[in-house]
């Protein structure tokens, strides 16, 4: 998949959800949410891992917008 086609195929995702990753920290699991949009984590930066729902949703959300943002600058035809 190139850059614009990765740039439409999350700006086009109808829906932002959130959903699970455990880690070991400190020798316990702990379990953290993370934004999703067509199955696959989506995140800005190292900012990935949220301790509510709520928070992990948003980000798919932010993320979903700054890609369509980004179809409309490079004017790729793309349809919601």
């Amino acid at each position: 998949m190139t850059k614009e086609e990765k740039i439409a195929f999350y700006a086009t995702a109808r829906r932002a959800y959130a959903g699970t990753i455990n880690q070991i920290v400190d020798g316990d699991v702990v379990t953290y949410w993370v934004g999703k949009l067509r199955g696959n984590i989506v995140s800005f930066e190292d900012e990935y891992k949220f301790i509510t729902q709520e928070e992990a949703v948003e980000c798919a959300r932010k993320f979903r917008k700054m890609c369509l943002r980004k179809a409309r600058q490079l004017n790729l035809n793309i349809v919601l």
